[in-house]
């Protein structure tokens, strides 16, 4: 073979190489796409034997919540908050709701932040994992409506699911249609560098239970 031919040879061989590599890549994707649906099966008929033909039907389990509340803005006097100092939402206890737009049984999960300055995200407030603040550290908690008066469950930085302050158990949304509310507050670091815009996310999801 000529060096010409053992070039283009190599070549062709490492394209398809190549090819080898993207195909699997989409591959292992479709994988995770047919196995993250693979709960449906099909309508299936069996003979049991007395004439009659049973039908056996296993249903799709579909989870989605949605939320009336995609933004808190915090404001204090003047419109800017102070070392310190305790915010609530306008309403502690039903300032968002959430929805299940599912046909099945969820646990509700949350969890919080870092607070970043809108103008240099490597500035910010750390999320306590206690509820206690400090310098640059805020503390953040919800309530669940109905739950026991005045009772507030800290948000870390790890999923937890929302629980029930007045006997510990998760907060479930059981059917299609379920609702329950929610509110927030929220402590402001002992220290902080004023004239700053901070802002943080707060991740609400659905788990089946």
């Amino acid at each position: 073979m000529t060096q010409q031919r053992q070039i283009a040879y190599d070549r062709e061989v490492s394209r398809k190489s190549a090819m080898k590599q993207i195909k699997a890549g989409i591959i292992t994707i479709l994988l995770a796409i047919i196995l993250a649906g693979i709960l449906y099966l099909p309508v299936v008929a069996e003979g049991n034997g007395s004439g009659e033909t049973t039908i056996t039907m296993n249903t799709e389990s579909v989870m989605g919540i949605s939320l009336t509340q995609t933004e808190w803005q915090v404001e204090g006097e003047g419109a800017e908050v102070t070392l310190n100092t305790t915010y609530k939402t306008d309403l502690p206890a039903s300032w968002c709701t959430i929805t299940n737009e599912g046909n099945s049984n969820v646990t509700m999960f949350i969890k919080g932040d870092d607070a970043k300055w809108v103008s240099d995200p490597s500035k910010k407030w750390t999320l306590s994992s206690t509820g206690d603040n400090g310098k640059n550290v805020y503390a953040l908690w919800y309530h669940i409506k109905g739950d026991t008066a005045d009772s507030y469950t800290p948000v870390s930085k790890d999923l937890a699911s929302m629980k029930w302050v007045r006997d510990g158990e998760p907060l479930n949304l059981a059917k299609h249609d379920d609702t329950q509310q929610f509110g927030l507050k929220l402590l402001t670091p002992t220290q902080f560098i004023g004239g700053r815009t901070m802002e943080a996310n707060i991740t609400v999801s659905a788990v089946a239970a």
